[in-house]
């Protein structure tokens, strides 16, 4: 609980000095993003917290504090961490990078993520990203400019076929790659934007749809 503890004083804090100066504003938090990327209803999510729809909205808009109680509420009802509803996150991890034939090296354990870039717009908690390396994906990014997905899911919805995606193989390795229908069912063919042969009637375990480039 010390991470919301340190909000919430400093949120006092602000708030004090804003009273000063005549223009106090809500507080803000996360509730209302966390709460509308698990698809819960504001009634839902407060079955959930054992209090009122009313009582929900309050905490969202911030026009009532959302204080160490509801915190901790909160996160149990959205199996988060404390921090989570009141941290700015305005940062997304870097993952690995994106090398030769659009494949993806993700850095181990030990390494952890080595840097940090700024989170896009409609993010969730689940946003990463990788770096391209090279010329790896020409036509699409460029050296160093970064590629954002989001969740990833089993083998791939109908809505992402011709869309770019990462993609997982049975073999562990994991690649960029638009996808297409391949010729057995079930499969997918993997198509790169350079010069790299088309990967054929591949199965796909996972796949997250590539949801934003960024320029370096």
């Amino acid at each position: 609980m010390g991470t919301s503890s340190n909000a919430n004083r400093a949120h006092l804090v602000l708030c004090s000095q804003a009273k000063a100066l005549g223009t106090v504003r809500p507080m803000a938090n996360n509730l209302k993003r966390l709460r509308t990327e698990r698809e819960l209803s504001q009634t839902e999510l407060a079955d959930r917290m054992n209090t009122t729809r009313n009582q929900i909205a309050k905490l969202e808009s911030g026009a009532r504090r959302l204080s160490d109680v509801w915190i901790s509420r909160a996160a149990v009802a959205l199996r988060v961490d404390p921090g989570a509803l009141v941290a700015d996150s305005m940062l997304v991890d870097v993952v690995g990078y994106v090398g030769a034939g659009s494949m993806i090296t993700y850095y181990g354990e030990d390494e952890g993520s080595l840097e940090t870039v700024d989170r896009p717009p409609g993010a969730s908690d689940e946003t990463v990203a990788v770096r391209v390396k090279g010329d790896s994906m020409p036509g699409v990014a460029e050296d160093r400019w970064i590629l954002y997905y989001d969740k990833r899911v089993r083998s791939v919805p109908d809505e992402w076929v011709n869309q770019l995606c990462v993609v997982w193989l049975p073999n562990e390795r994991v690649y960029v790659k638009k996808v297409y229908r391949g010729r057995d069912p079930g499969t997918f063919d993997l198509i790169s934007t350079g010069h790299y042969e088309p990967m054929r009637d591949e199965e796909v375990e996972w796949s997250a749809k590539v949801q934003w480039i960024k320029p370096a």
